[in-house]
């Protein structure tokens, strides 16, 4: 076998052409691990929002909470459930209500659809309260018509500043509080007081109920309940599936967007990586016949030029995948597919992506280093002596 040390000098000796190659897979790369960052950090914004400790009930077969409904009674019902925990006598349960208003951007450039979740006081602080904190202002205050402002939407909509207020559904809201979540999907969302959105959307229900189990394992019992009464027609998830249930189709739509874009770049870098070593094997003629005078096998030269191939694409993605993890600290808004809604986010580096993207470009190594290897392998020993 040649030894690596070979390998090393060679592509030292050529640092332009190995750096050109080097760059155009590591473009690549980082295309291809932005777009898996982009659509883990979908799934995991969505993910966090729920709690593997809350059970969610809404309306059977709907796809989000903006198509879900229930009654005002099927809460108190399902609230009351043995499987529920309990905090100073009372329930810990919080009924909601998810609905959608159009706000105008800042920049001008039109609106946009924005999530308004009502909540009530009780719900808030027996079952939100350990992932939504109040960071400015205070909390709304029930039968008013205050809100509080995710972080993510600070700044985005017109009025959507503390202080200010956000005229929809022929009123002002006025703008008390400004919360955070853990990065989770509810920092999106603009919350107010449950019967006060109610009443300016004409609504007598909630669009779910999320519940505190007692344990994980009481889910099946509440599930089992909500499915055995036929009066209302819902069911319960657990709220962590629930929400990556959501992600799904978004993140789905952003790989497959994504790899399209990555495979055209793909075929191009890896025409790049095939041409470089093309050249490096037509101006090593005479080191190729040498090696094979000297004993080395084809299989042995063969060898010898993958692993240059290789070790050039190795190089582009460790370059990739550093300049990709800089986009962690960039966020991104889009639609979210299943409330229809604009959501902010962050992209998510992690060592699956990295292992990914690293695989990705060791294969546009292989391919771009292939047929070149052949045919240094090939090559007569005779005829690459005379150079």
């Amino acid at each position: 076998m040649i030894p690596l040390s070979y390998n090393v000098r060679s592509i030292l000796r050529r640092r332009f052409s190995a750096l050109a190659t080097a760059a155009g897979l590591g473009l690549v790369v980082f295309v291809f691990a932005a777009v898996l960052m982009l659509a883990r950090g979908v799934e995991e914004t969505l993910r966090s929002t729920g709690s593997s400790q809350n059970a969610i009930i809404l309306r059977k077969g709907s796809s989000s909470e903006l198509t879900s409904g229930m009654p005002k009674e099927a809460a108190k019902v399902f609230a009351a459930d043995p499987s529920v925990a309990m905090e100073g006598g009372k329930a810990m349960a919080s009924p909601e209500l998810f609905v959608i208003f159009q706000l105008a951007r800042v920049d001008g450039n039109g609106t946009a659809n924005v999530a308004f979740r009502g909540f009530t006081h009780d719900g808030y602080e027996l079952v939100r309260k350990e992932s939504v904190h109040v960071i400015d202002g205070k909390l709304p205050q029930p039968g008013t018509s205050e809100v509080m402002i995710g972080r993510s939407m600070k700044g985005r909509y017109v009025g959507a500043q503390i202080g200010q207020s956000i005229h929809i559904a022929r009123r002002d809201w006025q703008v008390v509080g400004l919360f955070e979540a853990n990065g989770s999907g509810f920092e999106s969302e603009i919350w107010a007081d449950a019967d006060q959105i109610a009443d300016a959307m004409h609504r007598s229900g909630y669009s779910s109920l999320t519940v505190r189990l007692k344990s994980a394992s009481d889910l099946a019992g509440l599930r089992a309940t909500v499915d055995a009464d036929p009066r209302y027609n819902l069911e319960a998830k657990r709220e962590d599936k629930y929400y990556e249930e959501a992600s799904g189709t978004l993140a789905a739509f952003i790989r497959a967007l994504g790899s399209i874009i990555a495979v055209f770049f793909a075929l191009g870098a890896t025409l790049g990586a095939m041409i470089t070593m093309y050249a490096q094997v037509a101006s090593r003629v005479r080191e190729i016949g040498t090696l094979r005078a000297l004993g080395f096998r084809r299989r042995a030269v063969l060898g010898s030029f993958l692993i240059e191939s290789i070790i050039l694409s190795l190089l582009g993605a460790v370059a990739g995948c550093c300049f990709a993890a800089l986009l962690s600290t960039l966020s991104f808004t889009t639609t979210n597919f299943s409330s229809f809604t604009e959501v902010k986010f962050r992209f998510h580096f992690a060592p699956a992506v990295a292992g990914w993207a690293s695989f990705f470009a060791l294969m546009m190594g292989l391919f771009g280093g292939l047929l070149p290897a052949v045919r240094a392998a090939r090559m007569p020993i005779a005829e690459a002596a005379k150079g």
